[in-house]
């Protein structure tokens, strides 16, 4: 994860290209019902409603099993096991309803979209590093919140959940079928900060939902400035191949600060990483202005 160069002036080349991949007439704002303020939180509560469906009956069945109620009785290898069950049900449950609810809701057009563009080195590259950077930099914030308590278990199954699971249909609903939502009825901006917010709320836990909303910024970004969701399940396959590396070696709830040894060398770090959270920021923001102004004039793009 170390700061070879500043790479985001790939992802402002790669993001002009942006505005001619989708047609002018889905990124007119304000043409659209869906999504409203309450279809948002609907689909909010679809997801939350998954899980407690799902969970609960998982306990009832873990009850007649001989297993009790308490999952943490498990052990790690059994509870991957179960979680990742747990997790694909509630999550394609999930994904089912909210793209029921869109159609009947009016929602239309494509809303999962793919693109080679999407497996752009320098682009992905930069956004990994850009990921580790605002990690560093919301440091002192998630040392005030509650720490995070999250059972997912040990072994291939929860590899499995974090690696491959969680990237696919998290991007499917938040870059799919929120972000491309937001953006047909209200432009580029606002389905990118909305769209973050949303991918943050999901994951429940107060740390966890600032650290994701910071997160979902930069996978929206690079979704916007690619066209294409294997960059972002790319990208957050990676992000959480990481995390489960730290949950495995025991360092799930570390921080940079906790593990390096020297004050001196932390500061520099912060330092550098509050830099580069900094001017790709700025960065993001031109082009995501760029992309409005282009959604705006699409004969111009």
């Amino acid at each position: 994860m170390e700061e070879k160069k500043t790479p985001a002036s790939a992802a402002e080349s790669a993001a002009p290209e942006q505005p001619a991949a989708v047609p002018a007439a889905e990124l007119r704002p304000g043409r659209r019902k869906f999504p409203t303020v309450g279809d948002l939180f609907a689909m909010l509560g679809i997801a939350f409603g998954a899980q407690i469906v799902v969970g609960t009956a998982a306990m009832v069945f873990l009850l007649f099993a001989g297993h009790g109620l308490d999952f943490k009785s498990l052990e790690p290898a059994a509870l991957g096991k179960v979680m990742a069950a747990l997790y694909f049900c509630s999550m394609s449950i999930t994904l089912a309803g909210i793209l029921y609810y869109r159609r009947a809701r009016g929602g239309s057009g494509p809303w999962a979209r793919f693109s080679a563009r999407g497996l752009n080195p320098a682009l992905l590259l930069w956004a990994f590093v850009l990921i580790f950077a605002v990690g560093v930099v919301l440091e002192p914030l998630l040392r005030l919140m509650p720490e995070l308590s999250l059972e997912v278990g040990r072994g291939f199954w929860t590899i499995l959940s974090l690696v491959i699971f969680a990237p696919i249909f998290e991007e499917l609903i938040c870059r799919g079928v929120v972000l491309g939502s937001l953006r047909g009825k209200f432009g580029v901006t606002t389905a990118w900060l909305v769209s973050s917010l949303f991918f943050g709320v999901l994951h429940g836990q107060p740390v966890q939902v600032i650290n994701a909303t910071v997160i979902g910024l930069v996978l929206g970004y690079v979704y916007l400035a690619t066209d294409s969701l294997w960059s972002v399940m790319i990208l957050h396959a990676l992000n959480n191949a990481v995390a489960y590396l730290a949950l495995a070696t025991g360092h799930g709830n570390a921080l940079l600060i906790d593990l390096v040894g020297s004050r001196t060398l932390y500061v520099l770090i912060y330092i550098a990483a509050l830099a580069l959270s900094a001017v790709s920021g700025y960065m993001m923001v031109r082009t995501l202005r760029r992309m409005k102004e282009a959604e705006k004039n699409p004969s111009a793009a």
